[in-house]
């Protein structure tokens, strides 16, 4: 990890980069780059840069904080094939109210964007529960490009008020993070689980919002509902059965292959 944090330095941080290579294994049945992989592509790069400024989670938890995704706009021009190499680009837009904003693009190998994402990350006291200032942690590095990734706000979803499709979910070892709880990754694959295989096999995924809202651990049974709406869009909400909580809103839109 790079501990200088003189101004020359920190300025040359604001923006961050790092090579890829898709897996088979990170791969769907379409032989594209399943959606939860692309997700955990940005949450890696979104990590690796944070711990360059001395607040990774692994450090943050050591002060029993932690960094959460809150909210996640992405939009999805093309699903790269195994064996691509792509380009993980990331940056910080500023700070509002609690949340630290960062902005997100992946290239292909001829640096052709594939996909964009704009997101908004909270430090969370993982004693109380609750988020904490930014600037009682760290100094925020402020700004790392004007270019914004996406032209998307980070504006609350709108509530899901009556589903005609729901899917039962239950969280497994396996979807658990550092947090001990269901990784966000993993969270954005059951919101495209809720649309059903036979729209996921005849249509592309091209654009995914998501409000994550709570947690859902280990045992948890979550209810994937779904409704659709007009021009190939859903709008998604993910209910933790045990208690009602909504554990996260979505919007998703398809395309016809």
């Amino acid at each position: 990890m790079n501990t200088d944090d003189s101004p020359a330095a920190r300025q040359q941080r604001k923006s961050w980069s790092e090579a890829v290579s898709v897996r088979l294994i990170e791969t769907d049945a379409h032989g594209t780059l399943a959606v939860g992989a692309l997700c955990d592509y940005l949450q890696e790069a979104a990590g690796n840069h944070a711990g360059s400024y001395g607040v990774s989670v692994v450090r943050l938890m050591e002060k029993h904080l932690t960094w959460v995704l809150s909210r996640l706009r992405l939009r999805i021009d093309r699903l790269p094939a195994a064996g691509e190499s792509l380009e993980v680009r990331t940056w910080p837009t500023g700070v509002e109210r609690l949340f630290a904003l960062r902005d997100f693009e992946v290239l292909d190998a001829k640096g052709r964007r594939i996909a964009a994402a704009v997101s908004a990350w909270l430090i969370l006291d993982t004693a109380a529960r609750r988020p904490v200032r930014l600037q009682s942690v760290f100094d925020p590095p402020g700004i790392g490009e004007t270019t914004r990734a996406l032209d998307a706000g980070i504006e609350k979803l709108p509530a899901l008020e009556s589903a005609d499709r729901e899917t039962p979910l239950i969280v497994r070892l396996s979807d658990l993070d550092t947090n001990a709880h269901a990784n966000n990754a993993r969270i954005a694959e059951w919101v495209v689980e809720g649309v059903g295989r036979d729209v996921w096999q005849r249509s592309l995924i091209r654009g995914l919002d998501v409000d994550f809202l709570a947690e859902a651990l280990h045992g948890d049974t979550v209810a994937s509902r779904s409704r659709t709406m007009p021009g190939g869009q859903y709008l998604h909400s993910l209910v933790r059965n045990g208690d009602g909580r909504e554990i996260a809103r979505a919007c998703t839109r398809w395309e016809l292959r």
